[in-house]
């Protein structure tokens, strides 16, 4: 009997300490809305709804497909970055008014988690002084972002017995980063040297204006020029659309001009000329009709492109923020003056 006991104990012991195939989540945020009442978890094409529970609290169990990073989302512009790995049992606190600075883990995986907050400040402070890095010389540039790399990789080496999948993508996440950079440094250095704010604009003439006759950079001077490089088959351009037709809307009348360059090729010229009227696209609208001057000479490798252009044809930002950065753009316009 006694040996009968044992062996159930044992049993239950073992299965005590068995691994739970699952994550339990709890993320307990202040100061949400009303509408605040659900939570997304978004991975590699996996996605599950959390909903809020009645003491307020976003409380689920999820089984991760696999161990990695995870984005808990409240809408586009509340998100909180996870590592998740079946068996975390993991708490989240945080300011909904200021995730990123509010955020604390706690509980099994929570040091993990801990490291990530560290991770995204470290790369933040270094993208605050990236485009002065892509301005510098090879030798400067070079030095900032060999000790860029160097600081990260102590800090991951910092993580008190860090999971082994963590480090394996962060290790890939910094070098593919870092690799990045410098296969980009000579397009950049380019770009904020040759492309710098007050330097004369490349220019575009006679393209096909869709109200009719033909249209040069030159016929806008006088006003600021906001111009958006863009094609119909270019999911992200259209993904710009709305925001840049109500952006148009809110400073019509105002000391600019909106303008719109299709890219598309001649087979796609109807294409475009149905798109320009079904979405309602305003502002300037034109067709290139396969003149590439204007985006080689812009150095325009990938779409869609954004470009400020001063009332005398001079550069602002040669790379300007997107509509759907609506209080990035608005911000510029207001510096560079635009009223």
């Amino acid at each position: 009997m006694k040996k009968l006991i044992f062996l159930a104990f044992i049993a239950l012991s073992l299965s005590s300490c068995k691994e739970k195939d699952y994550v339990t989540l709890e993320i307990n945020l202040k100061g949400l809305e009303a509408s605040d009442s659900i939570m997304v978890l978004y991975g590699n094409q996996f996605s599950k709804k959390i909903s809020l529970d009645k003491n307020g609290i976003f409380k689920d169990t999820v089984k991760v497909p696999d161990a990695s990073f995870y984005s808990l989302v409240i809408d586009e512009k509340r998100m909180i970055q996870t590592f998740l790995r079946n068996g975390y049992d993991l708490k989240i606190e945080a300011d909904s008014k200021d995730i990123t600075k509010t955020v604390t883990y706690s509980g099994k995986g929570a040091h993990n988690n801990t490291y990530l907050i560290e991770r995204v400040n470290g790369v933040t402070e270094f993208i605050k002084n990236e485009d002065a890095l892509f301005q510098s010389d090879s030798a400067v540039f070079y030095k900032g972002i060999q000790e860029f790399e160097t600081k990260m990789t102590k800090l991951l080496e910092n993580v008190k017995k860090p999971d082994t999948t963590l480090v394996r993508l962060e290790k890939n996440g910094l070098s593919g980063y870092v690799n990045s950079l410098k296969e980009s440094y000579k397009v950049n250095h380019e770009m904020f040297t040759r492309f710098s704010k007050g330097k004369p604009s490349p220019k575009f003439f006679n393209y096909e204006n869709y109200k009719g006759g033909k249209t040069s950079l030159d016929d806008l001077k006088g006003k600021f020029v906001y111009i958006d490089v863009w094609a119909t088959w270019c999911k992200p351009c259209l993904e710009e659309i709305p925001a840049l037709i109500g952006l148009e809307k809110e400073y019509r009348g105002k000391n600019i001009t909106f303008v719109s360059i299709s890219t598309d090729k001649k087979d796609d010229y109807n294409k475009w000329k149905a798109m320009v009227k079904e979405k309602g696209m305003e502002g300037v609208q034109l067709y290139f009709a396969d003149d590439m001057d204007f985006m080689q000479s812009y150095n325009i490798t990938s779409i869609p492109r954004f470009i400020l252009i001063d009332p005398n044809g001079n550069i602002i930002d040669a790379n300007a923020p997107r509509p759907t950065e609506t209080e990035v753009i608005k911000k510029l316009f207001a510096d560079s003056g635009v009223k």
